[in-house]
């Protein structure tokens, strides 16, 4: 099974939080060491939410709205995915970590409503990373599936990005009804099953994207076919550190390779159909 762990500090502008190496290092250190079961397919730390827009779009609108957002919200400060035999098992993991800082670590399960592959990740190489968090909805914590002619439409986009070098990642996230919180502060940790009640400070998926800068990541996510809505949600954040597949090649084994390759056929599939009818139609 995969999971992603994110990553909410207690208090944002605390050194650590604010230092997005030390997330990415405090995420890391949460998890096995690459080549080991477990270790982390992929890791990423965010710049400050001032770096960050949020864009709101439903039927003929759009609202943008610049960082910093408003105190007390729940931001995520990074996230980890990675693979654990059960959600038990994934939570032990997380309880037996470092509890020398103040912050919330969410333990979600992968994966879109519907079946939809995710896209596993890409070399990143050195180019500027932004991540597209898709905000949950009631639809979204129920795991409701979409019609199934939307997410033909988003996997035939999600091939197309992902063959064209734009798309480096993605996955949906199941509600949180299968995920837990635990706590750490002032060396304890308590944790709490959820669902949880705040949906709209909640992520349902994630893409990440290579872009050059914040304004071309905004107009890629005005681009996506969101399967859900009609009003959707997404906060868009600069990568600022990052583990990727370079720095974590071992940990693919062949489990992981032949899930891989076979979220690639389904993609392949995806764009075939979504290509068919325009093709049919083209001919004399």
């Amino acid at each position: 099974m995969q999971f992603m762990l994110i990553r909410s500090d207690h208090d944002p502008l605390a050194p650590a939080a604010a230092n997005p190496e030390a997330v990415l290092d405090d995420l890391l250190r949460r998890l096995p060491s690459a080549g080991r079961a477990g270790a982390p397919a992929l890791a990423v730390a965010f710049a400050t939410d001032a770096e960050a827009l949020r864009l709101r779009l439903w039927p003929g609108f759009e609202a943008v709205t610049s960082g910093p957002f408003a105190p007390g919200e729940r931001l995520p400060a990074g996230f980890a995915v990675f693979e654990a035999p059960s959600a038990a098992a994934a939570l032990d993991m997380l309880r037996a970590g470092p509890l020398d800082a103040d912050l919330t670590l969410e333990l979600r399960e992968t994966g879109c409503a519907g079946g939809c592959p995710g896209i596993a990740p890409e070399s990143l190489g050195a180019s500027t990373c932004y991540a597209i968090l898709l905000r949950s909805d009631a639809g979204t914590e129920l795991d409701a599936i979409p019609a199934q002619e939307k997410l033909d439409r988003l996997n035939a986009f999600n091939a197309v990005q992902a063959a064209g070098g734009t798309l480096l990642a993605g996955d949906g996230l199941k509600g949180s009804s299968r995920g837990a919180r635990l706590h750490v502060k002032s060396g304890q940790a308590g944790v709490i099953d959820g669902p949880f009640a705040e949906a709209k400070e909640l992520i349902a998926g994630f893409w990440m994207v290579r872009a050059t800068s914040l304004e071309a990541a905004l107009d890629w996510a005005r681009t996506l076919p969101y399967p859900t809505g009609p009003e959707v949600e997404v906060e868009i954040r600069r990568v600022a550190a990052l583990a990727g597949p370079q720095a974590v090649a071992p940990l693919l084994d062949a489990d992981l390779r032949a899930d891989a390759s076979l979220r690639a056929e389904q993609l392949d599939a995806a764009l075939r159909a979504q290509l068919a009818p325009r093709v049919a139609w083209d001919r004399p």
